[in-house]
């Protein structure tokens, strides 16, 4: 089981993103903490409270985006509560369940596993700056895909925004890494990669190098710069999967791993130590120092 909150002024703004959206990207960021550990959705609640002016048509298409994912993934939302509030407060509860085995956990690391990415990382990052940058009131009146591509302006800036609003989340790729058995610890990037992958390293007692030029760089960035390197390692809201595998399973899951699925990056290995983050480059290698999101730095 898993629970998230989404509030106005703190995740999202109002002026910023359509309710419609925002219901589908409610239940998605809530799947993914699912996906994390390879579990298969079962069920879902939502609570809403919204302020009176926004019970009519702000409601209803907050509601007809997040039944659309619920049909898409096959959950029924199956209750909820409503109240008043003065801003907007999204509270969803997933239920999910493993079939066989056991969930991945974040404790499962071990010295000498590959440490892989599914995803992109930064992208959402950039999607945010993008509609802070610009004057974002249109976007509220935006539910379609093609306006939504229009307003961004090209096909980078498109992709960005997309991120931002419906995050892509791995579901079906961590389902049949739980199934096949080829991972031992995982993670869907939320607050940041470098931030996440510490979460691992400190629930598995361990420590890791990441090549900064293995991490994939998000679309219209071509160079490794110290603002680039801030996307990749401290952008939140992408919902990519992290996790590890022995080097046994590696070979397994290279030859196995459906093409249709995301492509698998290897961008690093678990060593002895204690919790550390090291990232190597070209010009030598440092500590990590954590920068992600925190509600309550």
């Amino acid at each position: 089981m898993s629970a998230d909150l989404l509030i106005e002024e703190v995740h999202f703004r109002r002026n910023w993103i359509n309710p419609y959206f925002l219901g589908r990207k409610s239940l998605l960021v809530n799947l993914s903490d699912l996906a994390a550990m390879g579990a298969r959705p079962y069920a879902c609640l939502l609570s809403l409270g919204l302020p009176a002016s926004l019970v009519g048509e702000y409601f209803e298409k907050f509601i007809i985006g997040f039944l659309e994912e619920c049909d898409r993934f096959e959950i029924p939302l199956i209750g909820g509560d409503l109240s008043r509030s003065e801003k907007i407060v999204v509270s969803v509860t997933v239920v999910g369940y493993v079939a066989s085995g056991v969930p991945l956990y974040r404790s499962g690391a071990r010295e000498g596993d590959s440490i892989i990415l599914v995803g992109d990382v930064g992208v959402s990052e950039l999607g945010l700056r993008l509609i802070r940058q610009r004057s974002s009131t249109h976007l509220k009146e935006i539910t379609d895909l093609p306006s939504l591509e229009s307003w961004a302006g090209g096909p980078d800036c498109y992709r960005w925004v997309l991120a931002h609003f419906l995050p892509e989340i791995h579901l079906e790729v961590a389902m049949w890494l739980q199934e096949h058995k080829l991972a031992n610890s995982m993670i869907d990037v939320s607050d940041g990669l470098g931030c996440d992958l510490l979460h691992i390293l400190e629930e598995s007692a361990c420590s890791a190098e990441i090549g900064l030029e293995d991490i994939p760089l998000p679309p219209g960035v071509d160079q490794i710069t110290t603002a680039s390197r801030e996307l990749i390692l401290d952008g939140g809201e992408d919902y990519a999967l992290l996790f590890t595998c022995s080097q046994a399973h590696l070979e397994r899951l290279k030859q196995s791993y459906p093409p249709s699925y995301p492509p698998l990056r290897v961008i690093g290995r678990i060593v002895r130590g204690e919790a550390e983050l090291r990232l190597v480059s070209d010009s030598g290698s440092e500590v990590y120092h954590r920068k992600g999101f925190d509600h309550f730095s």
